[in-house]
């Protein structure tokens, strides 16, 4: 008997809910269709069929049967999805001012502390000084000035292979990361284990899982965040860890860094740039400092490993590479970057290993912030945007036979005046106002190891009758982060 006075509250509960919901179906009549889309389950919506290890499959299957545009809904959140050249530059390029900003990650930002990273960070001031501060030193002509530095680093990095080339992921981590830290940091990285290094790809390891589209439920399911911690559910363990690993690599570097520039002992280096120009920040410049410092590591490494895949797998694409090299390079020394200019296949293979394995198949998803409309259709405002890379880098009416390796295609004047085989390098490095800042700097120092590499080493795979990888799959949703 002493549940029926709750009765009334529950009937005005349920009759509220019904109200919003025809509310908010009669606006959205009004304003226009929305794009169209698959049907989902009531309530979970869309949501299950986003949580599989491959969801950019599954949008590319909606694409060719709905359109470049799809619409769905996962537990009330609108979701477009863009799949063409066309729709992802129109709407995330051409009205960047309404596309730019970030969904709510409940995992990736709030809980693992992630939302004021430079790839997750809300669109706005903040995001507008991350990306000023980035521009002092990555701009497509400032990046040469670390091209002895990017030289240097590979020389390493090819001996490292010579010696061990079955540890040949780890060295590729490492030549990244001794590039990346001594331009943030001025930091030389010890032989052997080193201790920033291994924090970094702790770091990377745990934003790219925190921040996958469907992989922990708080995210569907936010009302969970106020359960109590006792009942340690898995997901909030992982949060407490990746909140550790998160201050750690934000805090620790920067602080050696003043520490060293009070001292006068500090090498050349972004941080220090930050600090000699700005001795006393306020809390919120230090924190935006901090950020900006640790954003320039974001991966590379996975992007390093297609190559050697796609090398293992392609000897003929290979030779005509590495032939390419010894014509213009010649024996007695090792590729430069001023070489890059005469090697216009080596630039191809680079592009195909862009497209044929990206490491990101969808880019973070943006967020809009208004409403829009799109070719007739209804997009709301808050609707999450995902813009479906791989299926753009798959698509056969923009690279025919997607599915076979061909740098050649590149050379092709007559489709390139079609609007065939497009620079891969547009849909691989994220889009519009979010694109990733630091697309030169990763695609120099891809270039200077592939070059280099191709110079002095055969690929090959290790057992011809093991079965070739699946590309269709790509794995990974943000292997290494793309913006």
């Amino acid at each position: 008997m002493g549940s029926l006075p709750d009765l009334p509250l529950l009937t005005a509960i349920v009759l509220t809910v019904v109200l919003t919901i025809l509310l908010i179906k009669k606006n959205l009549n009004r304003n226009g269709p929305l794009p169209p889309g698959p049907s989902g389950l009531p309530f979970l919506g869309n949501a299950l069929d986003m949580s599989g290890p491959y969801p950019w499959l599954k949008y590319t299957e909606w694409s060719k049967q709905y359109g470049d545009v799809v619409h769905i809904k996962a537990v009330g959140q609108s979701i477009i999805i863009l799949s063409s050249p066309k729709a992802l530059g129109d709407l995330l390029e051409q009205r960047g001012a309404i596309y730019s900003d970030r969904p709510r990650l409940i995992m990736g930002g709030e809980l693992a502390g992630y939302v004021d990273s430079v790839p997750l960070c809300p669109y706005g001031s903040r995001l507008r000084e991350y990306r000023k501060l980035m521009s002092e030193v990555l701009t497509p002509r400032k990046v040469q000035d670390f091209f002895a530095l990017e030289e240097e680093k590979t020389r390493e990095f090819l001996g490292c292979l010579l010696r061990s080339p079955d540890q040949f992921l780890n060295h590729i981590r490492r030549n990244i990361a001794a590039i990346v830290f001594k331009i943030t940091h001025g930091y030389d990285l010890q032989d052997g284990s080193d201790p920033l290094m291994e924090l970094a790809e702790r770091g990377d390891h745990d934003f790219s899982e925190a921040a996958s589209a469907g992989a922990f439920l708080v995210d569907s399911f936010p009302a969970l965040l106020y359960l109590p911690r006792w009942l340690g559910f898995s997901w909030m363990k992982k949060a407490k860890i990746f909140r550790k690993n998160m201050e750690e690599l934000r805090d620790a570097p920067w602080e050696v860094v003043k520490e060293q520039v009070k001292k006068g002992t500090a090498a050349p280096s972004f941080a220090a740039n930050l600090i000699e120009k700005n001795s006393n920040p306020t809390k919120d410049q230090e924190d935006i400092y901090k950020w900006v410092s640790t954003g320039f590591y974001a991966g590379g490494a996975d992007t390093a490993r297609s190559f050697f895949l796609c090398m293992s797998l392609y000897p003929d694409i290979q030779r005509k590479a590495q032939e390419e090299v010894l014509r213009v390079v010649g024996t007695n020394r090792l590729p430069t970057f001023s070489d890059r200019p005469l090697l216009p296949y080596v630039d191809a293979l680079i592009n195909e290993v862009y497209r044929m394995n990206p490491v990101g198949p969808t880019a973070l998803p943006h967020r809009s912030t208004k409403d829009d409309h799109y070719n007739g259709y209804f997009i709301p405002a808050g609707s999450i945007v995902i813009p479906n890379s791989w299926a753009v880098l798959h698509d056969p009416d923009v690279y025919p036979s997607p599915f076979e390796f061909l740098p050649e295609r590149y050379f092709d004047k007559e489709a390139k005046a079609k609007g065939l085989n497009l620079d891969p390098r547009k849909f691989a490095f994220g889009y519009g106002r979010r694109v990733c800042p630091g697309q030169h700097l990763a695609d120099n120092s891809f270039f200077i190891a592939v070059a280099m590499i191709l110079s002095v080493f055969n690929i090959s795979r290790v057992d011809e009758k093991a079965p070739k990888p699946d590309f269709s799959r790509s794995e990974g949703y943000i292997s290494s982060t793309i913006w």
